[in-house]
């Protein structure tokens, strides 16, 4: 089942059910949990978020008194790494362990979206002529990432999955990834991108300002 950020349940905290994600598309998945245990710790170092996640059935991080992420609308923070969970450590804070459902496709819960070829740039959305590549695609990457290639109904040049990249920014693949809870955050897809939304990526890790941006509902 394609997935996105975890659903969580309504509480006071999500104020909105507006939900940015950034997914890192070129992380390998080996790497991918000990990047979200790095950036966990250092964001409860900084007093950012706290260290024991709101909902353990769908975990997300309440944001703490940080003038950036209020800015922003950011309410909470989900962590994501493939073929990982997280769960309370019985000392006050969270641990990433093996297992849980992240298979580190973000998209609508529906599956609807559209993407294009990174070579011609012709969109190809599921359920079009020639999307049949794509849909095979998606169940090859849940087992075998590496082998999760796309061929274009267009140029028939195959690419990998993780190139393909959404215009409407609902759809992207990556074994790491950041859930901010709250807000539809624009101004990170470079459209409208000021000063904040710079400090924002680089407080998420993302130095290169490079990871993909998927605007879902929570």
């Amino acid at each position: 089942m394609l997935y996105d950020a975890p659903r969580g349940e309504s509480t006071s905290l999500l104020m909105s059910d507006a939900t940015t994600i950034l997914v890192d598309t070129e992380l390998e998945r080996d790497d991918a949990a000990a990047a979200a245990v790095e950036l966990y710790r250092r964001l409860v170092g900084e007093g950012s978020i706290a260290p024991l996640p709101s909902n353990p059935s769908d975990p997300c991080f309440p944001v703490l008194d940080d003038p950036l992420f209020a800015e922003s609308g950011v309410r909470a923070i989900g962590l994501h790494a493939s073929g990982h969970r997280w769960r309370e450590d019985g000392t006050g804070g969270a641990v990433l362990i093996d297992g849980g459902r992240e298979n580190g496709i973000f998209c609508p819960y529906d599956g609807s979206f559209c993407i294009r070829c990174p070579e011609c740039n012709q969109p190809l959305a599921p359920g079009d002529d020639g999307s049949e590549a794509l849909e095979e695609a998606l169940a090859v990457w849940c087992e075998a990432p590496d082998s999760a290639y796309v061929a274009c109904p267009s140029c028939a040049n195959w690419t990998p999955l993780t190139q393909w990249r959404s215009p409407g920014h609902d759809f992207a693949v990556g074994h790491f990834a950041i859930t901010l809870y709250g807000a539809h955050v624009r101004s990170l897809t470079g459209a409208g991108a000021d000063h904040a939304a710079t400090l924002l990526r680089h407080r998420l890790g993302d130095l290169a300002s490079d990871y993909a941006v998927v605007f879902a509902r929570g």
